[in-house]
């Protein structure tokens, strides 16, 4: 009830309402940028392991996994090359976990 009084006030305030409208240009925005520019042009490859999994059933006695670590923005492509060539059969993917950061 209190933020509905304050908001109501404040809302009635036009001087003020023009002054919060003109900082937006004057502070929020160009500041806004320089944040975006410091962070979103950063990378961080990720860390990758690899490792050979024995299988509990399947066809294979062991499987190659591949995890990756730590890296950022969120979306990086993992692909299985042999000899040099993609692997399209015999690939298994999962979703991302999460890792509470």
């Amino acid at each position: 009830e209190e933020g509905v009084k304050y908001a109501e006030n404040w809302n009635k305030d036009q001087a003020r309402l023009q002054q919060l409208k003109a900082s937006v240009d004057t502070i929020c925005r160009p500041n806004a940028q320089l944040d975006d520019s410091s962070v979103l042009d950063k990378t961080v490859k990720p860390e990758v392991t690899l490792s050979s999994v024995k299988q509990a059933e399947g066809n294979h006695p062991a499987v190659l996994m591949c995890s990756a670590y730590e890296f950022y923005p969120k979306k990086i492509k993992v692909s299985w090359l042999r000899d040099g060539k993609l692997m399209t059969t015999d690939v298994t993917s999962t979703m991302e976990m999460a890792d509470g950061d």
